[in-house]
């Protein structure tokens, strides 16, 4: 499930989801994430799937990039890999 699908299945907004993944995560992370702007890092993808009880999982930050975005650009997917 796409983070986008699980948020609205929820309804939660941006700073709702930043809350329920952590303190140091913020809501414009979240809208980032939701819109295929940026893949969050390896151990951010952990905790995204801890909090939606695996109904949301790094597979699914990876569709969703490679769906939406021209040119193969994922934002932090590198940086997330070596983290």
């Amino acid at each position: 499930m796409k983070l986008a699908a699980y948020m609205e299945a929820q309804g939660l907004d941006d700073a709702a989801m930043a809350a329920r993944i952590g303190p140091d995560v913020s809501p414009w992370a979240v809208r980032k994430w939701r819109y295929g702007q940026r893949i969050p890092r390896l151990g951010m993808l952990k905790r995204i799937s801890d909090v939606t009880a695996g109904a949301v999982t790094a597979q699914d930050h990876f569709d969703a990039a490679s769906s939406g975005r021209a040119g193969g650009e994922t934002g932090d997917a590198a940086a997330g890999a070596a983290a």
